[in-house]
């Protein structure tokens, strides 16, 4: 797949770039629908006019900025009627580790592991072992879901607070719809650096447990992400973190933690 190569070079060039993933509950939340995504994550009218505004601006203001694209026609139209310039759609599954292009996905991973690059991770806590995994510096946790009302502030700031102004670093989020609002602002300051909405991409190598159901077994990924798998992955010490992810991770459906 194209752009995963061009992405792995973008990491190891130093090439600013950003990917972002607006799906069905994006699409839902800025149409101000009422409810809540597959998440529970509430749509709400502050989170519409974020994710608006962020499409906005990743599109119209910012260069080399790459768009996940959702499955099907409708949303396409709809975020297109908001900017001026054409956005730039690639594979919505662009680092979803599920079962098509995995040794180039995983080459995306080894560059963001290999990259001298400070890398921020914005994730939930349940996601402790990615700091060993991809050598993450700084991981920035927020709740599972509905935080982006009463929280996004203190969360920008927290990013803002380990950035040295002039220094380029990797920005990863597994952070829900209001991932995508934290992405525009920190770009608008830091447009130098490189952003990589990875969504559920990490859940299941580092949680044992299915977030999606797709995502192939837990030693497949294993074997997959071998270039980068620390010799201390399967330490007693994240056993509590494998037990607390039966319970909070992909409620919304009936998959195991499938090794």
């Amino acid at each position: 797949m194209d752009v995963t190569r061009y992405i792995s070079d973008c990491i190891q060039n130093k090439i600013p770039i950003a990917f972002l993933k607006y799906g069905d509950g994006e699409y839902s939340a800025a149409k101000g629908h009422k409810g809540h995504n597959c998440d529970n994550d509430k749509y709400t009218d502050k989170l519409r006019n974020g994710l608006i505004d962020s499409f906005k601006f990743m599109v119209d203001e910012r260069i080399n900025t790459m768009i996940g694209q959702w499955h099907n026609e409708e949303p396409e139209f709809f975020w297109n009627s908001l900017v001026k310039k054409k956005p730039n759609y690639v594979n919505y599954h662009t680092f979803i580790l599920d079962h098509e292009y995995l040794e180039e996905k995983a080459a995306i991973f080894k560059s963001i592991k290999q990259s001298p690059l400070k890398k921020i991770y914005i994730c939930n806590p349940l996601m402790v072992r990615a700091k060993i995994l991809l050598n993450i510096d700084h991981m920035i946790h927020v709740p599972f879901n509905n935080w982006f009302d009463d929280s996004f502030d203190n969360i920008l700031a927290s990013i803002l607070d380990v950035i040295t102004p002039g220094e380029q670093f990797i920005l990863l989020t597994s952070a829900g719809m209001g991932a995508k609002v934290l992405i525009s602002e920190v770009s608008k300051r830091y447009p130098n650096s490189i952003y990589l909405d990875i969504g559920s991409a990490l859940d299941k190598i580092c949680t044992k447990k299915s977030s999606r159901g797709w995502e192939p077994q837990y030693h497949y990924l294993m074997f997959d992400l071998r270039d980068i798998i620390p010799p201390n992955w399967e330490s007693s010490e994240y056993q509590s973190i494998f037990e607390e992810a039966r319970e909070k991770i992909g409620k919304h459906g009936n998959w195991t933690n499938d090794e």
